[in-house]
């Protein structure tokens, strides 16, 4: 036995909950490096160490028969792919996408056929997938290969829009009290433009919210609705949370900059006006911002 596949053996039976026979691990070496080649075939890149993905294919190998028998009924590329992702190799997390969360994007288009929709209903199945939100792991490390990654994640991201559609938030009304409050002003000049010119505003805003990428969409809605901080979007895009911080500066200012363009458009409001309002509304731009992304 050489010593690769000696390794593979040992790193196999440390991660596996069952003990094997001398002949079950003599059986194992081969299957174990013929597993590992495919996986390494599947992707252009060699993600993991072979001991490491051996380790984590005791860990998910279910007993009752022999090791070799349950590995052939695995999605043994599936597993090394689930692995490589959680573990933050950016090759697997766009193979990730392409292989299993835009598929699943197609079946999450039955609750609901809307880009907005599904947009935000992947970015929560990813925040899900790859990241650990308070004692929880990963869910991707719960994958067990025990059927194709592409259904088992559709069934993730149908879980998380069902529940997303079910939020109350989602349908109800905007109240204008409450967002003339979340604005603070008490001038009244500004609340008459402001009341006056809601509609306009408010137009202006979705259409500016629109023409924002879909990773700046998202990162607002995850950041200033659901309450995520810049360490869970960084770990869920794989960057920094100083990159992530400066992702969402830059898109709160393309948004307040689209905004103007657009009640410059449609208003009759002189440059002064039109300054007034926007500085109230940049006064707390944030919370309103929040409010408004709640209608969906």
């Amino acid at each position: 036995m050489s010593n690769l596949s000696s390794e593979l053996v040992a790193a196999f039976r440390g991660g596996a909950t069952q003990r094997f026979t001398s002949d079950e691990e003599a059986g194992l070496a081969p299957v174990l490096m013929d597993i590992v080649a495919r996986c390494e075939q599947a992707w252009p890149v060699a993600w993991l160490k072979p001991t490491d993905f051996a380790a984590h294919l005791g860990l998910h190998t279910p007993g009752g028969r022999p090791p070799a028998e349950s590995l052939a009924a695995l999605c043994c590329e599936d597993l090394y792919l689930a692995l490589a992702a959680v573990e933050g190799h950016r090759a697997a997390l766009e193979a990730l996408d392409a292989t299993a969360l835009v598929p699943a994007g197609r079946a999450v288009r039955r609750v609901e056929d809307s880009n907005a929709f599904v947009d935000e209903v992947l970015q929560l199945t990813r925040l899900r997938l790859l990241v650990e939100q308070g004692t929880h792991a990963p869910r991707l490390k719960a994958y067990a290969g025990r059927g194709p990654l592409r259904r088992w994640a559709e069934a993730v991201a149908l879980g998380v829009a069902l529940s997303f559609k079910r939020r109350p938030e989602r349908t109800s009304p905007l109240d204008d009290a409450l967002i003339a409050a979340e604005l603070g002003t008490q001038d009244p000049e500004l609340e008459l433009i402001r009341h006056r010119y809601r509609p306009a505003f408010r137009a202006a805003f979705a259409e500016a919210l629109s023409a924002l990428s879909p990773r700046d969409r998202n990162l607002l809605r995850l950041g200033l609705v659901q309450g995520l901080g810049v360490e869970s979007l960084g770990a869920m895009h794989q960057v920094h949370a100083s990159t992530v911080s400066r992702w969402m500066a830059k898109a709160r200012d393309a948004l307040l900059d689209s905004t103007r363009e657009g009640l410059a458009r449609r208003l009759a409001l002189n440059t002064s006006q039109l300054d007034s309002l926007l500085r109230v509304l940049d006064g707390s731009l944030d919370v309103s911002i929040a409010s408004l992304l709640k209608e969906g």
